[in-house]
């Protein structure tokens, strides 16, 4: 059998293959091959599950295309999916196509000159409030025995290491607008206290570096150092949980929220929460958008310039307090 002839009955084969076998291939090759969060993977699968459900477990991949990918959205539309929720199931599903074709396993792309209105309603990201967010780092503060007005000492800190765990993740999260799994991510010797820099890992793998300009987080962070080393930890994390491993962003979001509550803040507060809120203040602060798209680490600028309709609320405060008209008004 020649090679060309052996090549033609393996991909006849492939194409044979059900959904629900590729599915399963797919996932695996995302968890092998992409730098994907758990949360993300688990959504995935979920969604072309949802795609599997509609066409049935057992139906060829070869028989996927436009007409079958397009009446599936028309489906979730008419099940009142929210438009986010159906641009998420959409690239999910186109996603999958590509990788089929990459397989051999779709002869064309159904996605090809395909057209969908989805709808793109921009919900604002939500932010804590300054007054809230100083109640919130003093409380923090003090349940660490850290003086938010001095440099803080390792001695104090190593005294309630835990209390003091939660206080540096949060100040980080405030301070750089760093992810949740960034924080927890930071290893030792990513840290450069002389330089005042941090070195992160973020999506897609993308390297850069966060600073630490405020004094008062430099010296805390320097202190939690000294402390950590004399604990005896073996790795390499910054960040540790009760039991002295590495801390997880499940653990770090629960920490925030019951820190929170404890604090009397009535807003669920999250750490993608306080990076928004990292975000907002510097658009406020007349700091340019491509250096905050540098420090976010987004790989697009328009996904930075969400924050600029949030420091709309800021330049309408400006606009009011400035009352042109009002002044106007005056001199006649």
């Amino acid at each position: 059998m020649n090679r060309d002839k052996r090549a033609g009955l393996q991909i006849r084969a492939a194409r044979s293959m059900r959904i629900d076998q590729a599915r399963g291939r797919y996932i695996r090759w995302l968890l092998a091959t992409r730098d994907l969060s758990p949360h993300t993977i688990r959504a995935y699968d979920a969604d072309l599950a949802s795609f599997q459900r509609y066409l049935g477990a057992g139906s060829p991949v070869a028989e996927i295309g436009q007409e079958e990918v397009l009446s599936f959205i028309e489906r979730q539309k008419a099940d009142n999916l929210s438009p986010a929720s159906l641009r998420r199931r959409a690239a999910g599903i186109r996603g999958f196509c590509r990788w089929m074709i990459s397989q051999d396993l779709l002869a064309s792309d159904p996605w090809s000159g395909a057209t969908l209105a989805l709808g793109r309603p921009r919900r604002l990201p939500r932010t804590l409030p300054a007054h809230e967010l100083d109640r919130l780092m003093e409380f923090l503060a003090l349940a660490a025995g850290v003086n938010a007005g001095t440099e803080p000492d390792s001695r104090a800190v190593g005294e309630r290491p835990h209390e003091s765990t939660t206080l540096l993740a949060v100040a980080l999260m405030v301070a750089t607008g760093i992810r949740v799994n960034e924080s927890v991510n930071i290893k030792c010797h990513d840290i450069d206290l002389p330089g005042r820099a941090l070195r992160l890992v973020g999506k897609g793998r993308r390297e850069r570096q966060v600073f630490l300009t405020n004094d008062w987080i430099a010296s805390l962070t320097g202190a939690y150092i000294k402390a950590r080393s004399s604990l005896g930890l073996d790795h390499p994390h910054l960040l540790f949980n009760l039991r002295y491993e590495p801390m997880t962003p499940p653990a770090m979001r629960s920490r925030l929220a019951k820190a929170a509550r404890a604090a009397g803040l009535e807003t669920h507060v999250t750490p993608h929460m306080l990076r928004h809120t990292a975000a907002t203040q510097l658009i406020e602060a007349g700091v340019d958008i491509r250096y905050i798209q540098r420090l976010l680490g987004h790989a697009s600028l328009s996904t930075t310039e969400i924050y600029t309709h949030v420091s709309d609320q800021a330049l309408k405060r400006v606009i009011s307090d400035a009352d042109v008209l009002g002044r106007f008004s005056k001199t006649r």
